[in-house]
């Protein structure tokens, strides 16, 4: 958890001072300097056993980590000016590629730096997280037609969409799920589900018990996939099908992957609501929406970084970087999949050829059209089209 330094939450390690040179001692062996820090490794901290530390960042945004032998380390927003206690190990990370720091130290004392050392933040370590069982899991496609007229049960559910569109209601209240949403169902909620659309629909289901501290987070939301969670859940999908040796334990894991994967991501999500302002996060999001609404109106193009940057107005590094913090994908990997994602529903609801569907969604050739699709889905399109047309 990051906190924000106060008077009273910092107070253990230091204090809060106005300015560098207003906290200042009146000892001449005092000296600051300012440094740029661009690495994130957490097993090198400083300290000084005898003076202060004034600290304040100057560009950028940082984290502040301090540790106490014998207590957990505290991580801290750093945006303002501290005085860090003697015998605090401290390290500064940025948040991003690089952050700037000026720091006021005694160049006399016996500050020293514990490089390659790897501090016990965590003395215990035992799991708090568990899935005992899985109930059901189920890959289903139905047409149009699809109404299913509910039930409650005293386990959870996860619900993944994959083609088409949702619509569902738990104690009563409607929630819609797009191709690539997912939502849970906790114990004892009755919930209904039906097709929203003209069109075929398909989704995962998983049921199973859940022992978690945190479970209210899951609760009344849509939530989108990444595509670090959908690899998850292709994994869960490919290893119910083969069931070797092991199957379940490995199948549990890759759902407590998934659920721990999600957890963290809306952990990070909230810490950089805490660290960027409304405007910055906005901003990026228009100029992603930008990018996505290109991709779409021209998908069966050959699309470069260098396009879209230039059909948004900004560089093509800052459009990379933007686009996979809010979309937790590479531009690249996220056109591939749209493509591909958009081939099943053609296979699926289309009578066109399969050359046709590669020209149409710009793969350049049936060949790399067929060999991208295997293996993002460990089968061939013809295959894949053969069996669910069946």
């Amino acid at each position: 958890m990051i906190k924000n330094i106060t008077k009273l939450s910092f107070a253990e390690y230091g204090r809060i001072a106005q300015k560098p040179y207003h906290a200042i001692p009146k000892e001449k062996d005092y000296k600051a300097i300012t440094k740029m820090i661009t690495s994130f490794d957490l097993h090198s901290f400083y300290i000084d056993h005898t003076h202060d530390t004034i600290m304040d960042i100057e560009g950028g945004t940082a984290l502040l980590y301090v540790y106490i032998p014998g207590h957990d380390s505290v991580t801290f927003f750093l945006d303002k000016c501290v005085m860090l206690a003697p015998n605090v190990f401290y390290k500064v990370t940025p948040v991003y590629s690089g952050c700037k720091i000026n720091i006021t130290y005694n160049f006399k004392a016996t500050r020293k730096q514990t490089k390659n050392t790897r501090l016990d933040f965590s003395p215990d370590m035992k799991s708090i997280f568990k899935i005992d069982k899985i109930y059901t899991l189920f890959y289903q496609e139905f047409d149009a037609s699809f109404t299913y007229k509910g039930e409650k049960h005293d386990f959870w559910e996860l619900t993944y969409v994959d083609q088409g569109e949702l619509l569902t209601r738990i104690d009563d209240k409607p929630y819609t799920l797009q191709q690539g949403d997912f939502i849970f169902y906790a114990p004892n909620q009755y919930h209904t589900q039906k097709n929203n659309a003209s069109s075929p629909i398909s989704f995962l289901t998983i049921t199973f018990d859940l022992d978690s501290p945190k479970e209210d987070i899951f609760k009344h939301q849509v939530f989108s996939c990444s595509q670090e969670l959908r690899e998850i859940l292709e994994q869960i999908v490919h290893e119910k099908n083969e069931y070797g040796l092991y199957s379940a334990d490995l199948i549990i894991c890759y759902l407590k992957e998934f659920i721990i994967t999600f957890m963290r991501s809306l952990t990070k999500k909230n810490t950089l609501k805490q660290l960027h302002s409304s405007m910055q996060v906005n901003t990026n999001n228009t100029l992603v929406n930008k990018a996505l609404a290109y991709i779409y109106g021209h998908i069966n193009e050959k699309i470069t970084i260098d396009m879209l940057a230039q059909e948004v107005s900004i560089s093509p590094s800052y459009l990379s970087r933007i686009f996979k913090h809010v979309m937790g994908v590479t531009i690249v990997d996220y056109m591939t999949h749209y493509r591909l994602e958009k081939s099943k529903a053609y296979i699926k609801s289309t009578e066109l050829s399969l050359t046709q569907i590669a020209e149409i969604l710009g793969f350049g050739s049936i060949h790399y059209f067929s060999k991208q699709f295997k293996k993002h889905y460990d089968i061939s399109p013809l295959i894949y089209s053969k069996s669910i047309k069946k």
